[in-house]
């Protein structure tokens, strides 16, 4: 997962707790899919496009192998 957003986990985690930080990650995911599959939205252009859907892919890899485990 990129720095940038195991980073931003890691904060949440620490800041707000595992559960907040998942429930976050959850909605994010939410949004940045309804993002780039909307045609107006900037999400749903190059290069933006590949960084939202890359960002997606990571969180759910987070929900799958992280969320349990909280920060390394």
């Amino acid at each position: 997962m990129p720095m940038s957003e195991q980073r931003r986990i890691e904060f949440l985690i620490e800041r707000d707790g595992l559960q907040q930080a998942t429930d976050w990650v959850r909605r994010t995911m939410q949004i940045y899919r309804r993002a780039v599959l909307s045609k107006g939205h900037f999400a749903h252009s190059h290069p933006y496009r590949h960084r939202f859907i890359v960002s997606y892919l990571e969180f759910k890899r987070w929900l799958s192998v992280g969320s349990t485990t909280g920060p390394a």
